[in-house]
């Protein structure tokens, strides 16, 4: 009894070293940086908790300093905030294009430094806007913006392959691995106002202001290199075997289009050395099911089936090639094909390979014509 005594005394007494009150920090949903005459302009976003349910006040604040160093900027910002400021919360990092450029794993290794602050925050490069505009857009009443932003990415990265979330662990473990480089999603506002800065961008069904997101920006020594399009970001998806599921419009006669719903996919890649030369095999296996059919040809019909498998994996080759040729055309290796040569080859030393891409997919009927009126007559 008295040992049971002794260890509930200690935890009473001790805590956590760096245990705070709530009512001593202001907490740190985001954080945006900018360059603004050779200084670092940094704006954080802080959430605001509300005096009850029924105010109409925002739920998070801006704030904004400048600095030589981001650190700099972050301890004046100390004189605005209420209290310390605390980054344990710390969702989503935004980069200005030049910060990007300049370097991203500058900036990174500031926040691998800061103890209070995890890992597992999200980095996105804003395009053809301040960093700082993009964390002052308010999205829906019930969400903090960089929740908002935070779930987006999770969503689209789940259901379109349109992008891919990268967070800051991840980020620097690619960078420090040979034969390959790391990418972050973009994210852009569109029709920017001061009007979308306030409460009155969320009481409508038409917001003002919208944060939308981009695809993906390749980086090459920890540096933005460029952006990928719509289909390279999809093949890239692809080849790193990361589509879950997504939407595949196909032709299937002359005019109409039918939509092909990846349900599974997986990509294996594999390398093959013969007479000194290196290839790589990008092997790709996909469950699809038909969840729209706006063609005139019989969807029972065995042959039509057929045709919708290969015009599907003719679609996602498409896809995959254009990937392929922007890394061709960049200086980066961000799909990592030469890390795949190099791990199963270490002494592989820059030289040129070739690349073979087989898709294969099955396109179930399998409950696609049940309660269908595209199915057969009777």
């Amino acid at each position: 009894m008295k040992k049971i005594f002794i260890i509930l005394l200690i935890f009473l007494v001790s805590g956590c070293y760096n245990y705070k009150e709530l009512n001593q920090i202001s907490i740190v949903s985001s954080i945006a940086i900018d360059k603004a005459d050779d200084e670092y302009k940094v704006s954080a976003q802080i959430m605001n908790a509300k005096e009850d349910e029924e105010s109409e006040n925002s739920q998070v604040i801006v704030y904004t300093e400048n600095g030589k160093t981001i650190n700099e900027a972050l301890r004046k910002m100390i004189l605005k905030a209420p209290n310390n400021l605390y980054g344990g919360h710390l969702s989503k990092l935004v980069l200005s294009e030049e910060v990007a450029k300049e370097g991203i794993i500058n900036v990174l290794d500031l926040f691998q430094r800061l103890t209070e602050v995890r890992n597992e925050f999200t980095i996105t490069v804003a395009k053809g806007i301040d960093a700082s505009d993009v964390i002052k857009v308010m999205t829906s009443p019930e969400s903090i913006p960089a929740e908002y932003v935070t779930n987006s990415l999770k969503s689209a990265d789940v259901s379109s392959a349109l992008t891919y979330s990268t967070k800051l662990d991840e980020f620097v473990s690619l960078y420090l691995k040979d034969y390959i480089d790391p990418v972050i999603a973009i994210i852009e506002v569109k029709d920017y106002e001061k009007k979308g800065t306030t409460m009155d961008n969320t009481s409508t069904t038409d917001p003002i202001s919208k944060l939308v997101l981009g695809n993906i920006a390749i980086t090459k020594d920890g540096k933005l290199e460029k952006y990928l399009t719509e289909n390279e970001t999809i093949g890239y998806n692809f080849v790193k075997n990361q589509v879950q599921e997504m939407i595949i419009p196909v032709k299937c006669d002359n005019n109409s289009y039918s939509s092909i719903s990846i349900l599974e996919n997986k990509t294996k890649t594999n390398v093959d050395r013969v007479n000194n030369k290196y290839k790589v095999n990008i092997n790709i296996t996909s469950s699809a099911v038909i969840s729209e059919y706006n063609c005139v040809n019989n969807i029972t019909n065995e042959k039509n089936i057929k045709k919708l498998e290969k015009e599907t994996e003719k679609k996602i080759k498409y896809y995959v090639n254009k990937s392929i040729n922007a890394q061709k055309e960049s200086k980066g290796r961000f799909l990592g094909l030469e890390r795949t040569i190099y791990l199963d080859y270490p002494e592989y030393k820059n030289e040129d390979f070739d690349i073979k891409v087989n898709v294969s997919v099955n396109l179930s009927r399998k409950g696609e014509t049940r309660n269908s009126s595209k199915g057969a007559k009777r």
